[in-house]
């Protein structure tokens, strides 16, 4: 099939998500035209700790979320999420729909579709990279969660339980262990779970380049322009303006991230979404390295060896994703560096990034209701990185009227009512 004959395909967004759906559709026999004004690889992945988190089963919409949503409304707390005051009202349907999500049956639906899906992150994304690139970026090291008493060890029992009901590894480690593993931690860390078949990607900029230069490799196009409006012909095919200009398709792929919501909301559909702020900052002289992704318990952060030196991410904030950034989440990551490990933090390189969150924790994946060549790909929260290559699959499938490798409906657009039922 000539470039000519190929059905064009337009996807908006260029991070993580949206070129691996871009390269699986150009290999599926789209001419793909990608859209994003930053270029491959800018979205919220880039200042990650560049886990695959295939151990995440558990729902992101619980009871014990609520409470926390609520303590956090009323409090300012650096070391659970912050929810900006102003942003409050704009963020109560979020929150309803959260509530209604964390009813305890929504709540086991969601973790069985976790732990149905999240097998399928490493598999699909080794088919999508193929082996050699795989293997360059993809490093199993386990990921580890340490604890400075007993009491705090045992308090996270259950998890560990449910992670090895659902087929996860899971290791405790005494305090000798622990600094056998990882002789950099201060020796207070007394025990500790490692999950060791983790996989982490420490050089996250080579991946994000490596999966755009696949694409344009194989035929598609980058376009560093912001797609502003979609609109449907009376054909079925699309518009898209960009830049000034029309552009045609008989495919759009809409997977920018928390950009995505605005276009959502001029298709008419009702879709809960939060942006939900991250912060990392990266010291290239740390003098300090990790073996493996380490997250600290009670101080709620995760240190992580990456290309660029020990990067540090820590609790998340819900704000306008207008709102200027609160750097007071970096500085607290710097003070954690120097007390806990005596790290430099000279030239250090500060991030910040905006997440695409739903209330019930699931992305948001399939075709807008009435239209199935207009997908959404969006809401992935925590887990772009680890679905992006299942995400891809999915998109293509759909795109291709195919059967889909999971049960789509738990992701359809269209899954929260304007009225939440518990």
């Amino acid at each position: 099939m000539t470039g000519q004959d190929r059905p064009k395909a337009i996807v908006i967004g260029a991070g993580i998500v949206g070129s691996c759906c871009a390269l699986q559709l150009q290999r599926d026999g789209f001419a793909v035209t990608m859209l994003d004004p930053a270029g491959f690889g800018r979205g919220c992945t880039e200042g990650t700790a560049g886990i695959f988190a295939t151990g995440h089963i558990f729902p992101a919409a619980t009871e014990g979320a609520v409470r926390q949503f609520l303590a956090a409304a009323s409090r300012d707390s650096l070391d659970s999420p912050v929810i900006d005051k102003a942003s409050l009202p704009a963020l109560l349907p979020w929150f309803s729909a959260l509530a209604a999500s964390a009813a305890p049956p929504r709540a086991a639906v969601a973790g069985a579709v976790l732990q149905a899906l999240l097998p399928l992150a490493i598999p699909h994304m080794k088919t999508l990279l193929g082996e050699t690139t795989f293997a360059a970026f993809m490093h199993k090291r386990g990921w580890l969660y340490v604890y400075e008493t007993e009491d705090d060890f045992q308090r996270t029992s259950g998890e560990r339980d449910a992670r090895r009901r659902a087929g996860i590894a899971v290791e405790e480690l005494d305090g000798a262990a622990l600094h056998r593993l990882e002789p950099g931690l201060p020796k207070r860390f007394r025990r500790a779970a490692l999950l060791p078949d983790i996989v982490q990607v420490p050089d996250l900029d080579g991946l994000l380049r490596a999966v755009g230069d696949a694409a344009l490799a194989e035929g598609a196009v980058l376009r560093n322009e912001a797609a502003d409006a979609i609109a449907c012909l009376d054909d079925g095919s699309f518009v898209v303006e960009a830049g000034g200009e029309r552009l045609c398709a008989s495919l759009v792929v809409v997977a920018a991230g928390p950009r995505s919501a605005r276009f959502v909301a001029r298709l008419g559909l009702d879709v809960p979404h939060s942006p939900e702020r991250g912060y990392s900052v990266t010291l290239p002289h740390a003098g300090v390295t990790l073996s493996r992704p380490v997250s600290f318990a009670r101080q709620k952060m995760v240190a992580a060896s990456m290309r660029g030196g020990l990067r540090l991410t820590s609790t998340a904030e819900f704000t306008d994703a207008q709102t200027p950034p609160d750097y007071r989440h970096v500085e607290r990551q710097l003070a954690f560096a120097r007390e806990m490990f005596g790290a430099s933090t000279e030239g250090a390189g500060r991030w910040h990034g905006d997440r695409s969150a739903t209330p019930d924790g699931l992305p948001v994946i399939g075709p807008v209701p009435g239209n199935k060549r207009l997908i959404l790909a969006y809401g992935h929260g925590h887990l772009g990185l680890t679905l992006a290559g299942v995400t891809a699959t999915l998109v293509a499938a759909l795109a291709g009227g195919r059967p889909a490798p999971i049960d789509m409906a738990p992701f359809r657009p269209e899954r929260f009512p304007l009225v939440p039922a518990a």
